[in-house]
């Protein structure tokens, strides 16, 4: 087979440096590349705080999350810190966590001092057997 007319062509996948440019860098004068830094303590404290609040409304386990509420204000506090070192970065997250955490920790001390309270003023009932519930008293 007889090669086209011009200069010889480069073998597929080794195309050669443009002449200008050092080893190593592209070849058509783009910017180096950029990585953000991330802010991972915002991210946990995000997370937490809103497995935190979604675990206050489940019976019987609600308790749990009052020590991820109290991990996620905290991690909050330091990722927001660290995202107005850092130029914003997971600023929301942050602030998500101290939201989250504060509200499910409100809520579920809320709800157990409701119960508490509640089985405190009833043991009488429940010492004599299981209260009956009447729905039409009469």
């Amino acid at each position: 087979m007889a090669q086209p007319p011009g200069p010889p062509q480069p073998p597929p996948g080794n195309y050669p440096q443009q002449p200008g440019y050092p080893p190593g860098y592209p070849p058509y004068g783009g910017q180096p590349y950029y990585i953000p830094q991330s802010n991972g303590i915002a991210v946990a404290a995000g997370v937490v705080g809103i497995i935190s609040l979604l675990g206050g409304f489940v019976p019987f386990v609600d308790f749990l999350s009052i020590p991820g509420a109290i991990v996620a204000i905290i991690l909050g506090i330091i990722g927001l810190q660290r995202a107005n070192r850092m130029g914003g970065t997971s600023r929301g997250m942050a602030i998500t966590g101290i939201v989250t955490g504060s509200v499910a920790l409100v809520l579920v001390t809320v709800f157990i001092v409701f119960v508490f309270t509640y089985f405190a003023n009833h043991l009488n009932d429940f010492r004599n057997g299981l209260p009956s519930f009447t729905p039409f008293p009469t």
